[in-house]
């Protein structure tokens, strides 16, 4: 196999592992089905180039190792949204029920305020004999 083309996959490889970790994630998280759909290819792509470099085909077997790696990048990818999305969907249809959406952040935690009402606490409690 050529240098030139063990580089421009070596090269394609690392790119897609940086962009799956650290570029921009998608606006919606995708389907399960469809993250799971993606994750199953990469995994029988990983397969058939495990059968094709034990037989001895080199570039084929290459070739699988990369498609593979790139649709277990996608699937890592498309994991990554904001937004779970909905019950249409993800396929479930179990209906739910429940708020509508997020609800507001909680204010942020005074822990020098909690640290000293929980010292009093533990002083100024009764004991209850064991």
């Amino acid at each position: 196999m050529a240098s030139a083309f063990k580089l421009t996959i070596a090269a394609l490889l690392v790119g897609s592992v940086l962009a799956a970790l650290l570029g921009p994630p998608p606006r919606r998280r995708a389907a399960m089905r469809l993250r799971g759909s993606v994750l199953a290819g990469g995994m029988a792509g990983y397969v058939i180039a495990g059968v094709a470099l034990t037989t001895g085909a080199v570039v084929g077997g290459a070739v699988a190792l990369a498609v593979a790696g790139e649709l277990v990048c996608a699937a890592g990818w498309l994991g990554r949204g904001d937004t779970p999305p909905t019950d249409d969907e993800d396929g479930g249809g179990g209906g739910g029920g429940g708020g509508g959406g997020r609800g507001p952040k909680p204010p942020p935690s005074d822990w020098d305020a909690f640290e000293q009402a929980f010292r009093r606490y533990a002083r100024e409690r009764e004991r209850q004999p064991v």
